[in-house]
């Protein structure tokens, strides 16, 4: 279940930001009434897309939301009152919706900038906001408490050219952030005569030496100058980055890309997508993979692409899907 009271056994998956205040949210387990987040205003959840769910009228709707605030069972309605309670209690207890309100849910790094802080696999078509995703993960945790700084190796086709890099490489970032170009020209351009070379000095040699805890991005490896040798490192650092206590970024264009993302679910903790494109890609993944019932699934797209640009799959336990004003257990 879903809460904002904190015990022993809660585990917190995100937070939420109003303004300035940030209050954790957290999973726990079991259920426990004590813990269960209350509603003020149950006709919230009277919408259309609501009525036309449980097919009701407008009337029926109105008798069946009275009697739930009064904690009395409507009787022309009595079957149909029943279930609208029983998902109303199940949504409070496995949903946080927060689209009617000013604050968002946010996920940070882990609060140790010097250890491994999970893998992140990014996905979607062009122009779906990859970058621009993990530019802002990136910034939030530059931009926080000094303590909690990472620092950051991008590994880019489009580092010297892409607008949406360009806050990172603001000069009071220099000291945590560190920019390689790895397309055609910068290898042109090197002063290395081989593909090998360029890898092992100018890719290879910066992730391995990087300090505890960073941060590699790694931006359309597929384009860079050096492909085949990029996968691999990837691929053998999703399994064995962790014990140097560095954590990944990676984005591709595809859910499923083949040799590039097959090593990728069995060890990242979270996996972003954007609902408002691929939308029947990420149903089958979330059916196929992820193993909601299709009805599920695409409601989920539904609601995430309806609250939100991004949807992150929280793959490690407790399994959520998160966006910006939405929070599910799956």
């Amino acid at each position: 279940m879903l809460t904002l009271k904190k015990n022993k056994e809660t585990i917190q998956i995100a937070s939420l930001v109003s303004g300035k205040k940030k209050t954790p949210v957290y999973w726990f387990p079991t259920i426990q009434d004590e813990l269960m987040n209350n509603v003020n205003d149950l006709s919230s959840f009277n919408t259309n897309h609501f009525r036309d769910v449980f097919e009701l009228s407008e009337q029926q709707a109105s008798d069946i939301f009275a009697g739930l605030k009064e904690e009395s069972v409507v009787e022309r309605n009595q079957s149909k009152y029943f279930k609208v309670k029983r998902h109303i209690r199940e949504s409070l207890l496995s949903e946080m919706d927060i689209s009617d309100s000013k604050g968002t849910f946010e996920i940070d790094f882990d609060e140790n900038p010097e250890k491994y802080t999970g893998h992140f696999l990014i996905c979607g078509g062009t122009g779906s906001g990859k970058t621009y995703w993990a530019v802002r993960q990136i910034l939030r945790n530059l931009d926080g408490p000094k303590h909690l700084r990472r620092h950051f190796l991008i590994v880019s086709s489009e580092w010297n050219d892409d607008s949406t890099l360009k806050p990172l490489k603001a000069d009071k970032y220099q000291q945590f952030v560190h920019g390689v170009d790895v397309s055609e020209d910068s290898y042109k351009e090197s002063e290395w005569h081989t593909k090998e070379d360029f890898f092992k000095n100018e890719i290879k040699l910066k992730v391995d030496f990087s300090p505890k805890g960073s941060i590699i991005f790694l931006d359309d490896s597929m384009d860079s100058a050096v492909p085949q040798m990029m996968r691999r490192m990837i691929n053998r650092g999703l399994r064995v980055y962790r014990h140097k206590g560095i954590s990944l970024m990676v984005i591709l264009h595809s859910i499923r890309s083949g040799s590039w993302s097959s090593q990728a679910y069995n060890s990242i903790r979270y996996l972003v997508l954007f609902p408002r494109s691929q939308k029947g890609k990420i149903t089958n993944y979330l059916n196929q993979d992820v193993g909601l019932p299709l009805k599920e699934a695409r409601e989920a797209v539904r609601q995430f692409s309806q609250t939100g640009r991004y949807m992150i799959v929280r793959i490690h336990s407790p399994e959520l899907l998160i966006g910006p004003k939405l929070i599910k257990v799956i």
